[in-house]
């Protein structure tokens, strides 16, 4: 019990020197006997370890990705390299049943796919918040049935389009009875900051306890994980993070910063904030709270250094998104994680040595 508490403590002083101020606990040390700084970071402290979610067992989460690439010296063993985001959204449409099964003829058995809610609130497997760049409509999926969803093309833009025929949206039961049968591995990743999902996915893991060895929930999204996992603490979470999640539409190197979100002056600054905050208490505490076991983390903000720390923290590290074949090579070779890519392509030549 102590050491968990004591991994608090740098974090909590640190929110207390920021809120309090140096000066007054300074000061309180030499005029007070139990000086009130101290009082309040020992509140913090043991606040965060009361709310906490109890990560699961290693075990747990072995059954699912396998050993860590860094300590695995079984050849035999079972352990994942690499992981088709979207069902590998280069070589077939995103997110739907033709990907997932070119995935599972490809010899690829663990996919990443996204949850969002139709305008009924069925839960399909869609990324984007409109059909436009899937299938040039402007289509908003949160305010359209799933009747009239189920019935567009999301194969006509992409690049291979000859190869497909009609592929439409799937909703996320069609998804994990087709992953299940198939005996394939799943990352959820949770797209709405909804509520509701947290009882979606909840109800999910009931009709089919599979899910348990087979799939990780993850959203960008701490909340969502956390009253997940709050409810049933057995389901293997992870939190997805890139820098400026919230105030910008994206980060890569070499740009740097997407457009931003808003255009309003006040709620800009006001979204760079959180966008501090998270980036400040997602490694000091954030993850301790929700009893995470995997981070996916943007490869653009990756270094050794920061999946030291996170291995220390006894949390896995998965890159996303990693597609050229140097940096496949140098994800598993050189930094020894797991990684999403958008394309299976060269997948045999990555992994030989």
């Amino acid at each position: 019990m102590l050491k968990p508490i004591l991994k608090l403590i740098p974090g909590s002083l640190t929110i207390v020197f920021a809120f309090y101020g140096c000066f007054h606990i300074v000061a309180e040390i030499f005029t007070s006997f139990i000086p009130l700084g101290f009082l309040i970071t020992a509140l913090i402290v043991f606040g965060i370890y009361a709310l906490k979610v109890p990560q699961p067992p290693e075990d747990a989460l072995e059954a699912i990705v396998g050993k860590d690439l860094i300590s695995n010296e079984n050849p035999e063993s079972y352990i994942v390299k690499t992981i088709a985001h979207r069902g590998a959204g280069l070589d077939a449409p995103e997110n739907s049943l033709v990907a997932f099964d070119m995935c599972h003829t490809g010899g690829c058995d663990f996919v990443e796919f996204d949850v969002t809610l139709t305008s009924d609130g069925i839960p399909v497997v869609f990324h984007d918040s409109t059909l436009e760049r899937m299938a040039d409509s402007n289509v908003i999926v949160s305010k359209t049935s799933y009747e009239v969803l189920k019935n567009m093309d999301i194969s006509v833009k992409h690049p291979l389009r000859e190869r497909f025929g009609f592929t439409n949206i799937p909703t996320l039961d069609q998804t994990v009875i087709k992953l299940l049968a198939n005996g394939q591995r799943m990352i959820i990743d949770v797209k709405d900051n909804n509520a509701k999902m947290v009882a979606i996915i909840l109800d999910l893991y009931t009709r089919y306890p599979n899910l348990y060895s087979n799939a990780i929930v993850s959203s960008f999204f701490p909340n969502i994980i956390y009253f997940i996992r709050k409810s049933d603490s057995k389901i293997v979470c992870s939190l997805a993070f890139r820098p400026h999640i919230f105030a910008n539409e994206y980060f890569k190197y070499p740009e740097g910063k997407g457009p931003r979100r808003s255009t309003q002056f006040w709620k800009h600054y006001l979204l760079k904030i959180f966008d501090f905050l998270h980036s400040w208490a997602l490694p000091k505490f954030t993850y301790y709270l929700l009893g995470i076991s995997v981070i996916l983390l943007h490869k653009d903000c990756l270094s050794p250094e920061v999946i030291i720390q996170w291995r220390a923290k006894g949390v896995r590290v998965i890159s996303w998104t990693v597609n050229s074949p140097i940096e496949k090579q140098h994800s598993v070779r050189n930094l020894k994680i797991t990684y999403l890519t958008d394309t299976l392509t060269g997948e045999v030549s990555t992994h030989s040595i």
